[in-house]
């Protein structure tokens, strides 16, 4: 009878290990499909032409992001879920830029910034390279404010003087609707749904023992719009004039301005965990991952 059990207890420990084993594969195989560029060799790159068109632009940036996450959290964040989409999808992944138009958190040191005519023209020079090869269907997934304008002066560039077509898929595109289930909280930079983003794509970056609330220090007409808002939530149509604006604006709303460790939240990061993130990202992946396999229905 003992032995009985002994042989069961080895069978099921195999079994389970066996599973995790094939678990662990699947992840590393998913993860493999992933085409990034600067990966593929040249021959590469012509043999996917022979059968797809599209490549994907991720957007992000390299600018503070609190004093518990890394500088390229944008960046990392926008590259790894266009990643999860051309694991999916089989589409081409192009990180061009590792910067964008970040100069509002200057205030921080590290932070960098490109103008915005600068980044629109890299990425528009580059989509022109790749049209040369035959590349025609360019999409953009962008996970940093900052950037937006960019990104539709690109697109509308690119749609307006080519035979290629362009669109947003990422942060802002209009079929993401995804919103965050934090409820009543003020979560807008480095705050708990994006350490929680970090924390599902990019654990080893994230530091949380440094990971605090920040303290705001709104200017005048910012707390002045927020209290009139209750009453005329219209007003809230102004902030984007007043937060995330350079320092010489003189507006009170660059970064260091607002926050006093770079944090854009009125909650507490130490709340964000791996799986908030996780849902997060495969909301976003999901959605884009659907447009994609829509658009290559469609005849050329």
């Amino acid at each position: 009878m003992i032995r009985r059990k002994e042989r069961l207890s080895r069978r099921f420990l195999f079994v389970g290990v066996l599973i995790l084993f094939v678990g662990c594969l699947g992840i590393a195989q998913e993860e493999a499909k992933a085409l990034v560029l600067q990966e593929m060799s040249w021959t590469d790159v012509a043999e996917y032409l022979k059968t797809n068109d599209m490549v994907i632009f991720p957007l992000g940036s390299t600018e503070q992001h609190g004093p518990h996450m890394p500088l390229g959290t944008d960046f990392y964040e926008a590259v790894g879920m266009s990643k999860k989409i051309s694991a999916r999808t089989g589409v081409l992944v192009a990180p061009v830029l590792l910067a964008g138009y970040s100069v509002y958190h200057s205030g921080f040191a590290g932070s960098l910034s490109l103008k915005p005519e600068t980044m629109e023209e890299v990425l528009f020079e580059t989509a022109e390279m790749l049209m040369k090869y035959g590349f025609r269907r360019f999409m953009f997934f962008n996970y940093h404010g900052g950037n937006r304008i960019v990104e539709s002066k690109v697109i509308h560039r690119i749609n307006h003087t080519t035979e290629a077509y362009a669109v947003a898929i990422g942060a802002g595109a209009s079929f993401q609707r995804y919103s965050d289930d934090i409820r009543g909280i003020y979560d807008e930079h480095a705050g708990i749904k994006e350490t929680s983003i970090m924390l599902y794509l990019k654990p080893e970056l994230v530091r949380m023992e440094k990971a605090e609330k920040p303290e705001f220090k709104l200017s005048p007409k910012i707390e002045e719009i927020f209290e009139m808002g209750r009453q005329n939530p219209e007003l809230y149509a102004l902030l984007s004039s007043l937060q995330g604006v350079p320092e010489e604006t003189k507006k009170g709303g660059a970064s260091h301005e607002l926050s006093s460790n770079g944090i854009w939240s009125s909650g507490d990061p130490k709340r964000a965990t791996k799986e908030r993130g996780e849902k997060t990202v495969n909301a976003m992946v999901n959605s884009a991952v659907k447009f994609i396999e829509a658009w290559k229905k469609t005849k050329k």
